[in-house]
């Protein structure tokens, strides 16, 4: 199965920055009726995309817009190949992700995203939208969507004559692109490992569910380690195609570890106690604490839920701790809270 590609830093949109298509600089500024500043920046990667025209890849992708503003604002999608837009209004900061339909077309697509500043108007901006198709590509390959294509492609677009140039632009290109999966059902951006045969995300589920929860009830707990689920609702909480991975599973990924699984596993910081790890595989284990009666053990331990299920009222969990560098099997009652992390079916 082909998955889609997930751009946090488009290569073709740096090419148009490069050569000047992306029009604006990085920030406006101005006043709403009621005196309060409004600062727009729009940014795709690091590359302003305030008004011009973005180019983009045929293939069937996920963007994210970082838009950056202390003002009410909204996001009016013109276009047939945008088929989501999440979040679509909100009020300052937000990573906007836009899933983009493959071209099968045998011409480009034109479209348009409105950024509406109900408050200040002479903000609003318009992105106009282009999508590449077949044509557009030397070989005429229809299968032309890789990485590796689209960053030649981009750094041909520039104009680099040298070879030394082309290079660098390469280089850059691939150090800022990563395996990224969004969640379409908040729009949330997760990282991806794939370890064996095994494809894992590498951050903690976000995702609310009922009887799930922020530690301390603390948002930015959640925005830094995700939420705390309970068994049933740790069950449930995966997007479709992925899964609550059984004991067997995560015995699976540790005997591909030889020694001091949990230590490869942790994050290089945030451990308290001198409890740092070496993120061998790049799952950055982060010490997200738990739930029972109350918060516990942030910055100290890691727990995550398998749905191997023990005694009808306890579960098997993954714990990793600080102070230890194996990691370890252990039941757990069902109505505690722990991180989830998904597996691909």
């Amino acid at each position: 199965m082909r998955f889609a590609q997930n751009h946090k830093i488009t290569i073709i949109a740096l090419a148009l920055g490069a050569v000047g298509f992306i029009a604006c600089s990085d920030s406006d500024s101005s006043s709403d009726a009621n005196g309060e500043d409004n600062v727009l920046s729009i940014k795709l990667g690091e590359t302003p995309v305030n008004g011009g025209v973005l180019l983009l890849g045929k293939g069937e992708s996920f963007y994210e817009l970082n838009l950056e503003s202390n003002g009410e604002w909204r996001i009016e999608n013109n276009s047939t190949f945008i088929d989501s837009v999440l979040p679509e209004s909100g009020l300052g900061n937000a990573d906007v992700k836009i899933h983009v339909k493959k071209n099968d077309s045998e011409g480009q697509r034109k479209g348009e995203l409105r950024v509406v500043f109900p408050k200040d108007t002479s903000l609003n901006t318009v992105i106009d939208l282009r999508q590449m198709y077949s044509g557009d590509y030397e070989d005429n390959d229809a299968s032309f969507d890789s990485l590796e294509m689209g960053a030649i492609f981009a750094c041909s677009f520039i104009g680099l004559f040298s070879k030394e140039a082309a290079l660098q632009c390469l280089t850059d290109a691939f150090e800022k692109s990563e395996n990224y999966r969004v969640d379409p059902r908040d729009g949330k951006m997760y990282k991806l490992e794939k370890i064996g045969s095994q494809l894992w995300m590498a951050e903690n589920l976000l995702y609310e569910t009922p009887n799930s929860y922020c530690y301390d009830d603390n948002a930015d707990n959640c925005k830094k380690y995700g939420r705390l689920y309970e068994w049933d609702a740790a069950m449930e909480a995966c997007p479709k195609g992925w899964h609550l991975p059984s004991k067997y599973e995560w015995n699976e990924l540790f005997y591909g570890i030889v020694n001091n699984k949990g230590k490869a596993l942790k994050s290089t910081s945030d451990w308290l106690r001198d409890g740092n790890g070496s993120d061998d595989y790049g799952l950055n284990v982060l010490p997200a604490g738990y739930k029972d009666s109350e918060y516990r053990s942030l910055g100290d331990i890691a727990r995550f839920w398998t749905s191997t299920d023990d005694h009808g009222y306890t579960a098997f969990l993954v714990r990793i701790e600080a102070l230890k560098d194996d990691a370890y099997l252990n039941e757990e009652v069902k109505y505690n809270a722990n991180s989830v992390r998904c597996l691909k079916d």
